[in-house]
């Protein structure tokens, strides 16, 4: 299991909410468009990702990346790996 940050810029405001509204079934928003997606395999991040490309058009730009390493916080960010992350 792996956890993944999804980023988005979709231009059309309604295709926009639609999206949002999608990831947001799985993931916690981070920023206005970065979601963090905890505890996924690479299969189920494929098949969210196929889903997801059915409500893009061409001027979208997704990206997902898995977390390999969790970095630096700095100021008063959290750590990733010690958010407490409740559904």
């Amino acid at each position: 299991m792996s956890d993944f940050l999804i980023c988005y810029d979709i231009k059309d405001n309604k295709r926009l909410a639609k999206f949002a509204r999608k990831v947001e079934k799985f993931a916690i928003r981070i920023e206005y468009s970065v979601f963090f997606a905890p505890n996924f395999s690479k299969e189920e991040m494929t098949e969210i990702a196929l889903e997801l490309n059915k409500l893009l058009d061409d001027d979208d730009d997704v990206r997902i990346y898995e977390i390999e390493d969790y970095g630096v916080a700095l100021g008063k960010a959290e750590p990733l790996e010690d958010l407490f992350i409740f559904r």
